[in-house]
């Protein structure tokens, strides 16, 4: 069973949060996501780490539901909206002697 991280998730367990204010959860959500994510490297044994990229709305989270959830590995459910912020996230995993796999949605 996949170990999943994803900020939409982590978005509506906050306090006050509604779907209406989601962007203004946004920086909260991801900023756990991210703690979360290293937590997972250092304590997690998965080898493989899963980074799903795409905007809102691109079937990133339908796609792990019917193809990944089942998968032994840690999964990243996110944007990766910045060339900087995806090579960081690479460099994490190859850090903690993991192997990363990236599935992006078409632009």
């Amino acid at each position: 069973m996949a170990y999943i991280i994803s900020a939409d998730e982590i978005k509506k367990k906050l306090p006050n949060y509604s779907p209406d204010k989601a962007e203004k959860f946004h920086h909260e959500s991801a900023a756990k996501a991210d703690k979360l994510f290293t937590k997972a490297l250092k304590e997690n044994s998965y080898k493989n780490v899963i980074l799903l990229s795409g905007g809102t709305a691109s079937g990133k989270t339908e796609f792990l539901v019917t193809q990944l959830s089942n998968k032994k590995c840690i999964i990243m459910d996110a944007t990766l909206s910045t060339e900087l912020g995806a090579k960081n996230k690479i460099r994490q995993i190859i850090k903690a002697k993991k192997i990363p796999i990236i599935y992006t949605t078409p632009l």
